[in-house]
């Protein structure tokens, strides 16, 4: 099956489109929404959302095998053997799905084992309606989560993106809707919920439709059972490790009683805030993903490899040096006007995870090629034991340094994993060039530092709690950055990946 070339282009062009609309929608959105439903209920739907969100680890890491397993499918034996394989894979998530339904309605009920010192009866009810609303979202959403990941392993960004950019649109405009008419947290679970189904049943239609494809049930490939549940298992790992990382603070944080859902509010608002950093990148690592999977399959050498990591790592080096730049040195100001002053300490909470995470997302090639390469086992085991140390130390440390104490130990894990260690992996195992990847990336850090540490102390002379002197000070500061960068660190061939389009747009 022959790809257009434009796909990735134009996808990627579509994700920064996604990427600034869901950057842009959640500075009028979310004051909206924390004035609406306070800190604690706020803070009560995230921690529902959180514990739900374990119940995604029952898909056993299979997730990240229907991708490459439809493509190595398709290459080797043609589209009756994808259809087969996707015919299995929807099995397999079906049942996953009636697992998922089944343990969620036995959390539902049991909240108050983990709970019931730190929360309220009102909320400890409140709490099971939300979690069994979240059970039902993620049941279905397994179910059909294989329709999803067809469409990325043929490259169909453009629709991809375009379905990204109505749910960014969509989901917080109806949350208002449902808001405004004062059906709070739980609304706003039920119309997530229904949102879900309207966009699985579009991939439904599209995959089936206008791709012409449909999962075969007969002759199905169990054969190939055992070598995907070898392949997932590590990446179930990896993802017992992510929501160590990524809930396991909130949900200690919930059970606390001096903290409890204040804490979970303001903590999450940190997390959102190095998200929609972090976000500038994800996008294209995941439309990258088939692509690395086809340049593994077909041999390509350490050398061009690591060549292209480099390329990819220094365009996503530059975007989230931006960001993260202009948040350093405007963000606390930012805060006082986007959210107010009892959300002050979600500044540092999303520097101190927000900048060692940085690595990551540099490498997330690298990390690409390691799935490709089934040479992930190292990676999850490292990642599990760091973050068990990480959950030790934090529940230490949460009752006498509180928030920005979690925040710091999970930032410190993440150089220690991430950073060390898998460069090492990286370089000594996989045989990437470590050395010469940093070589070239770092060269895209070193004008943003300067300018992070001369503007945070320029700004100490500057009344940036006024919001024109903040806005003026925030544009003044980036087309800088810009331009030193432009000057200075750009090489020819990103000089024209902007230079292209916007020339084209001329003409």
């Amino acid at each position: 099956m022959r790809i257009p070339k434009d796909q990735l282009k134009i996808g990627i062009i579509l994700n920064y489109i996604n990427m600034g609309v869901g950057n842009i929608i959640p500075i009028i959105y979310t004051p909206i929404m924390l004035r609406i439903l306070g800190q604690e209920e706020y803070g009560l739907y995230k921690l529902s959302s959180v514990a739900t969100s374990y119940l995604g680890l029952i898909s056993m890491g299979l997730g990240a095998a229907i991708t490459r397993y439809l493509i190595k499918a398709r290459t080797e034996e043609g589209q009756i053997a994808e259809e087969k394989m996707l015919g299995l894979f929807l099995i397999i998530f079906r049942i996953i799905a009636f697992i998922t339904l089944a343990i969620g309605l036995l959390l539902a009920f049991n909240l108050d084992i983990w709970y019931s010192d730190s929360l309220k009866d009102q909320e400890l009810n409140k709490m099971r309606i939300l979690v069994f609303i979240m059970v039902i979202n993620m049941a279905f959403s397994f179910s059909v989560s294989p329709y999803i990941s067809i469409v990325s392993a043929h490259e169909k960004f453009v629709f991809f993106q375009c379905m990204g950019i109505v749910s960014t649109c969509i989901i917080p405009l109806i949350n208002l809707v449902v808001l405004f008419m004062g059906y709070a947290s739980i609304g706003l679970a039920i119309s997530s919920l229904i949102i879900a189904i309207v966009i699985r049943f579009i991939y439904y239609l599209y995959v089936t439709n206008s791709m012409n494809l449909r999962p075969r049930y007969n002759n199905l490939p169990i054969n190939q059972l055992k070598e995907i549940l070898l392949f997932s298992f590590w990446i179930f790992v990896a993802n017992v490790v992510s929501k160590l990382y990524a809930a396991t603070d909130t949900m200690m944080i919930g059970a606390i009683p001096t903290l409890a859902v204040v804490g979970v509010a303001v903590y999450n608002v940190g997390g959102v805030l190095e998200g929609m950093i972090g976000s500038a990148t994800v996008g294209i690592s995941g439309m990258l993903s088939p692509r690395i999977n086809k340049m593994v399959f077909s041999g390509l050498d350490n050398k061009k490899l690591t060549d292209y990591s480099i390329m990819i790592g220094r365009i996503q080096c530059y975007i989230v040096s931006f960001l993260m730049s202009v948040f350093i040195v405007f963000g606390e100001p930012l805060i006082h006007f986007y959210l107010g002053k009892d959300y002050l300490e979600a500044y540092w909470i999303a520097l101190f995870i927000g900048i060692p995470k940085i690595i990551v997302l540099a490498q997330s090639v690298c990390l690409n090629i390691l799935i490709a390469r089934n040479m992930h086992k190292f990676r999850s085991i490292v990642y599990l034991i760091v973050a068990i140390g990480n959950v030790v130390v934090t529940w230490t440390v949460l009752p006498y340094w509180g928030i920005l104490g979690a925040a710091f130990v999970t930032g410190i894990s993440f150089l220690l994993g991430h950073g060390l260690i898998m460069n090492w992996f990286y370089w000594n195992k996989v045989g990437l060039d470590i050395p010469r990847f940093w070589k070239q990336v770092s060269k895209v850090f070193a004008i943003p530092i300067f300018l992070c540490f001369t503007g945070y102390f320029v700004c100490h002379y500057i009344n940036l709690y006024n919001i024109v002197t903040l806005m003026i000070s925030i544009i003044f500061f980036s087309l800088m950055l810009f331009g030193f960068q432009w000057y200075f660190s750009f090489n020819d061939y990103e000089k024209n990946l902007l230079k292209a389009p916007l020339l084209k747009i001329l003409k």
